[in-house]
């Protein structure tokens, strides 16, 4: 089914905003060592600490209005000398939230819309002519949240609707044919699956998804009947099993794999700010991303803390081809090195309207960075390519 093809303003990749190609450098040392009279706290980003120190103070104002800040010469590298930020697409209402699925053949992205009064949309974003279309699938896709694309396919998580349970689709992108793989365990409702990978070794391939309770005001109000969980299904042994449940992840929401293989990252997100459910999913946890190795039966196990989320929440999540981890956070799209120190920062302050809400997920394209800015759809050209086409292929 082709769905209503919306009005979108297009401004195309030569639409560059202002001055913004302003990089500022910022010593890590300042990270865990500021005059002692600092005042700063999680409801406003690290830039936005106030302090005594004149030269500090000018910094992290000079910082406020870049829309790249290094804590590492890493971050130098990735972006380059002469980055700058372009606005490919913009709409009066949002439209561009989550996913964030590379289909390197087609050279398009895909992502999906906020929800609103129950719907939500599934939308592709040519790379070369900034063309913004609804995507074209043979059933509909109901609220679709996150996206990973894997030998030719797209697989998008749907949440689902009071009538019809949330449910995990695969898309052909040449054809727009489209499948239902997993609706159930065992007769009962999914929560609501979040976002999804897959990890291959061998001939057998593997899909992980997060099921959590974020999409619970999908299902007419009903309870969760099954835990918050981290699911594995089997195309060989024609089996879903849990594989981690929320004992170690209470919110588990992004995923992905490395590009060896060997490792699955997820992120927590406890604090979601959502009346009524934070005290439903309690408040001791983290807001933070956790990694598993993948043994040889392909099972997550020793599970480490990576990182910590300053601000918000760490939503979309992915993983480059030199290991660093790359997140979606209220500071925007943030950066760390693959021990978890943060090396950069996409400043969300910049990009985002005023009040700013979280940016929640992002693209890695190549050697391009498609950030899904809720109204707009910006891109950043980088100086490495840091993911190339063969990770999906594999």
């Amino acid at each position: 089914m082709v769905l209503t093809t919306l009005t979108f303003l297009l401004l195309g990749a030569s639409a560059i905003v202002g001055s913004t190609n302003i990089t500022i450098s910022i010593s890590s040392t300042l990270s865990y060592l500021l005059p002692s009279d600092f005042q700063g706290n999680i409801n406003q980003n690290f830039i936005d600490t106030n302090t005594s120190d004149s030269s500090v103070s000018r910094l992290f104002s000079e910082a406020q209005k870049a829309p790249f800040i290094a804590y590492d010469p890493e971050f130098l590298d990735i972006i380059g000398p002469n980055a700058s930020l372009a606005l490919a697409a913009e709409r009066k209402q949002p439209f561009a939230s989550e996913a964030g699925v590379w289909v390197p053949d087609r050279n398009e992205v895909w992502f999906t819309s906020p929800t609103v009064n129950n719907t939500g949309y599934l939308y592709v974003l040519n790379l070369q002519t900034f063309n913004v279309y609804t995507a074209n699938t043979s059933i509909p896709i109901l609220n679709p949240n996150g996206g990973y694309y894997f030998n030719e396919k797209v697989y998008i998580t749907g949440q689902g609707s009071p009538t019809q349970p949330p449910c995990l689709y695969s898309i052909d992108p040449s054809t727009g044919e489209t499948f239902i793989v997993v609706n159930s365990y065992f007769g009962v409702r999914l929560n609501g699956p979040n976002d999804v990978t897959w990890v291959k070794r061998g001939n057998s391939s593997y899909m992980f998804f997060t099921d959590d309770p974020l999409a619970q005001v999908y299902s007419g109000g009903e309870p969760a009947q099954l835990p918050d969980a981290v699911w594995r299904y089997d195309p060989q042994d024609q089996s879903l099993v849990p594989v981690i449940n929320r004992g170690d992840i209470l919110v588990p929401n992004g995923i992905r794999v490395s590009r060896d293989q060997t490792k699955l990252y997820i992120t927590d997100t406890p604090q979601i700010g959502q009346p009524g459910l934070d005290a439903a999913i309690g408040s001791w946890s983290s807001t933070a991303i956790y990694v598993y190795d993948i043994d040889e039966d392909l099972f997550p196990v020793n599970k480490r803390l990576f990182g910590l989320t300053r601000r918000g929440i760490s939503d979309g999540i992915h993983i480059d081809d030199f290991g660093r981890v790359w997140t979606g956070e209220s500071e925007g799209v943030v950066v760390r090195n693959k021990k978890g120190k943060v090396i950069g920062i996409f400043n969300s302050e910049v990009t985002l309207e005023n009040p700013s809400p979280p940016l929640e997920n992002f693209a890695l394209a190549g050697d391009t960075l498609v950030m899904l800015d809720l109204q707009k759809i910006w891109t950043v050209k980088l100086a490495q390519t840091v993911v190339a086409p063969s990770r999906y292929y594999i």
